[in-house]
């Protein structure tokens, strides 16, 4: 069912990338989210904040997801990286993550272990840089911290190969360059051996150590913050979060998510706070980072227009459950889903009159029975009240959870 009142602007948008056409059969599978279930236990009750989420995500795509305010997408994001803070929990469903091929259940890890994958493998772009970025460190610091986490080896190995060629010259120089070599080279053999942590208990031996990884570090840094369109990248490694814009701080937050070349790049919001032409600076720059990379991106936003310019494909959310995944050619021109169709159609058009949807979104701690959207919803019959629709996929790669286009009820068990 084509739907007329479809965006124009932003379809237009989509039909000039013809990537999105391209088949999903042609991309692994990179992480798979199945019936997954978050609840915030507080004093006015327990809030069902995601209810019953599955979701694939493939590898090398951008999946926009899209709703209005308290839907579930941030905290949605945040399950799948296993990063809920209390009072939430994770009360049902798992997170399969395939790194190299292999499955990893990120919802039955240990912390310790998803550290190691966290920032290497996902990273995540969060929506307020302010909050992101620590007032007290420079900012070039706090991009190298990830850095000197998850790629001290490969750090060692260049401050080694920079060392062995100025231990080469004469003089002092060379002497010092040589002593930093032997604990450079003691570091690598070893690096949790007791000689080792002896040595950088004297302060003088602890910074022949730190001094040719954080310059290692450093380098590593200016180009990357070059990498965003940062002018004089070395000046602004030096300087605090205060005394750059929201656009800048905002690229800082960006570097700092790519500083380990993960697959998986979560982006919240990342452009709600800024101007329109700082907005499209970022979008842009993330496209392009993009193709650099090679990074899979989820995209989190309100905004229609930005989903029809940087996605692949689109999940639609709402009060906590998935209602229409598609690509995004398909769900601008033919939406499925009543709330899909209410969002395009609130899309402000000239000459066209504005329509809001009724209501708003339910109080998660007593959400409506069966589907959660029929209280607002035009087409709801006496079943939406009773049941929850399952997402069935009703068109090649076109998934939809509404009684309209099938008569299959979810599971609503399985929680703890």
């Amino acid at each position: 069912m084509p739907n007329p009142d479809s965006d124009p602007g932003a379809l237009e948008a989509v039909e000039e990338r013809p990537e999105v056409k391209a088949s999903a059969q042609e991309r692994n599978v990179l992480m798979e989210v199945r019936d997954l279930k978050v609840r915030f236990y507080t004093y006015e009750g327990v809030v069902k904040a995601i209810d019953g989420v599955d979701l694939d995500i493939l590898d090398g795509e951008t999946l926009g997801i899209v709703g209005e305010t308290g839907s579930g997408k941030s905290v949605t994001t945040y399950a799948m990286m296993n990063l809920i803070p209390p009072p939430g929990k994770i009360v049902a469903g798992r997170v399969v993550y395939y790194m190299d091929g292999k499955p990893l259940v990120l919802t039955e890890m240990d912390e310790e272990d998803l550290r190691k994958l966290r920032g290497a493998e996902i990273s995540r772009i969060f929506q307020e840089p302010k909050a992101a970025l620590n007032p007290v460190f420079k900012v070039g610091d706090q991009v190298a911290e990830a850095i000197l986490i998850h790629r001290m080896d490969e750090m060692i190995g260049r401050a080694i190969a920079t060392l062995e060629e100025e231990s080469k010259a004469g003089g002092l120089r060379g002497a010092l360059a040589r002593a930093k070599l032997a604990v450079m080279r003691m570091a690598k053999e070893n690096p949790s051996g007791l000689a080792l942590k002896l040595l950088l208990r004297v302060p003088i031996l602890r910074r022949l150590y730190w001094s040719p990884v954080s310059a290692e570090a450093r380098r590593d840094v200016v180009r990357l913050l070059g990498l965003m369109g940062i002018p004089d990248p070395d000046r602004v490694y030096d300087m605090y979060p205060h005394e750059l814009s929201g656009g800048m701080q905002q690229r800082i937050v960006i570097a700092t998510a790519l500083s380990c070349n993960p697959r998986m790049l979560i982006a919240d919001e990342p452009t709600t706070n800024l101007d329109v032409t700082v907005e499209a600076q970022i979008i842009e720059l993330m496209k392009e980072l993009k193709k650099q990379f090679g990074s899979t991106l989820v995209y989190i936003t309100h905004d229609m227009g930005v989903i029809a310019e940087v996605s692949d494909r689109v999940a639609v959310m709402y009060a906590g459950n998935i209602c229409e995944v598609a690509d995004v050619f398909t769900l601008f021109k033919e939406p499925l889903h009543p709330y899909t169709k209410g969002l395009l159609e609130a899309i402000p058009m000239p000459g066209r009159e504005l329509k809001a949807i009724p209501g708003t979104v339910p109080n998660l701690i007593n959400p409506p029975t069966g589907c959660r959207f029929h209280p607002r919803c035009a087409h709801a019959m006496p079943k939406c009240k009773e049941h929850k629709p399952r997402l069935i996929e009703v068109r090649p790669g076109h998934k939809v959870a509404c009684f309209l286009y099938h008569d299959q009820v979810a599971d609503e068990g399985g929680e703890e």
